[in-house]
């Protein structure tokens, strides 16, 4: 009888000293940060995975999740310094870092932090985009072009500055009628992209990043919270936006171009310059030449004459009429009236 009664009083005992037995354990998983409450205060917090004691029944413990959550904003459109619009797609990362804060701050609810955050993160866009124009915060992948007429030759340079320090054999072609230049523009072709997303300039798009993120590590922390990364997911020009950047670039190219085309005339005509008074060099060198051998050729037949002329005087003298004859009626239209008894006809006569 006893042994029974021992046996019901033994198993509620052991149930109830189970029951406390795992009351007074939790585990947190790697990614998980708890609180341990007593009678509604903080007593301990813990950030360790594993198995973690507590007391049953006056202490609970609250986890909380402390894997990277995402505040993905709605594209708002944010005033450039030139007073246009630019709609704006952006993302932040951030996890839990400081739980009892997190939780005093937010109740550790992470919609509640999203809501506390999302305005802090569109004012600071917002005024990293109010300091830059259009212009600047546009471009980096698309190659604006300065065409001559359609060719198959082109010339790329990475911006409008080389191409006005290039040398002037290659400023020589690009004058030419047939050759297409192309700059690797920091800008992009607004005419086709109004309306879509475009692409941002590498560099701006890191400064706005790294200094929107910097801002935001110190208002976060006020939450408990670390800002992981902050992106720009994307910007969209609108269409009112258009007319006015694409007539802006558009202007600038032309002067590009314009500097361009003035600079290849200017070291076409210094080339044409330089080839003419070549020429006139050799021109005046071979005349030169001609004329000594021109010389030594009369001297030489001089002499020739001379020695035949001292030879056989009358066929010299006959030999020189007969040249004068033959000059003489080189055209057979010449008409020629002569005395009979001239000196012309001297050999005729005998």
């Amino acid at each position: 009888m006893n042994n029974k009664m021992l046996t019901k009083l033994a198993l509620p005992i052991v149930l109830v000293g189970g029951f406390l037995l795992s009351d007074s354990f939790f585990t947190l998983k790697e990614w998980e940060k708890g609180l341990q409450f007593q009678f509604g205060r903080i007593v301990k917090e813990h950030t360790e995975p594993g198995l973690h004691m507590k007391v049953p029944f006056i202490q609970n413990v609250r986890k909380f999740d402390g894997r990277i959550h995402t505040l993905e904003t709605k594209p708002e459109p944010f005033l450039t310094s030139e007073k246009k619009n630019l709609i704006v797609d952006t993302f932040v990362k951030w996890k839990v870092k400081d739980a009892r804060t997190y939780y005093t701050s937010v109740q550790g609810n992470p919609i509640i932090f999203n809501q506390r955050l999302e305005p802090i993160v569109k004012n600071n866009f917002r005024a990293a985009f109010g300091k830059r124009d259009v212009q600047t915060v546009v471009g980096g992948t698309v190659e604006a072009k300065i065409r001559h007429e359609e060719s198959d030759k082109r010339l790329v340079f990475d911006n409008p500055e080389d191409v006005l320090a290039a040398d002037e054999s290659l400023l020589r072609d690009i004058n030419k009628s047939d050759v297409e230049v192309v700059i690797k523009s920091k800008e992009v072709e607004i005419a086709e992209i109004a309306g879509q997303k475009v692409n941002l300039n590498n560099t701006v798009r890191r400064e706005i990043e790294d200094n929107i993120q910097a801002a935001l590590i110190i208002e976060a922390g006020k939450y408990g919270v670390e800002i992981v990364d902050v992106r720009i997911n994307g910007v969209e020009l609108p269409d009112d936006v258009t007319e006015s950047v694409f007539t802006r670039m558009r202007r600038d190219r032309e002067k590009v171009a314009t500097e361009l085309r003035s600079k290849g005339e200017a070291a076409y005509i210094q080339q044409a310059a330089q080839a003419d008074r070549n020429r006139t060099v050799m021109l005046a060198e071979a005349y030169e030449k001609a004329e000594v051998i021109r010389g030594e050729g009369d001297a030489k037949a001089a002499e020739i004459y001379a020695n035949a002329y001292g030879q056989d005087r009358d066929f010299y003298e006959f030999y020189r009429s007969l040249e004068a004859y033959k000059k003489a009626f080189e055209d057979k239209n010449d008409l020629f009236i002569l005395d009979p008894n001239s000196k012309f006809f001297k050999h005729f006569s005998e």
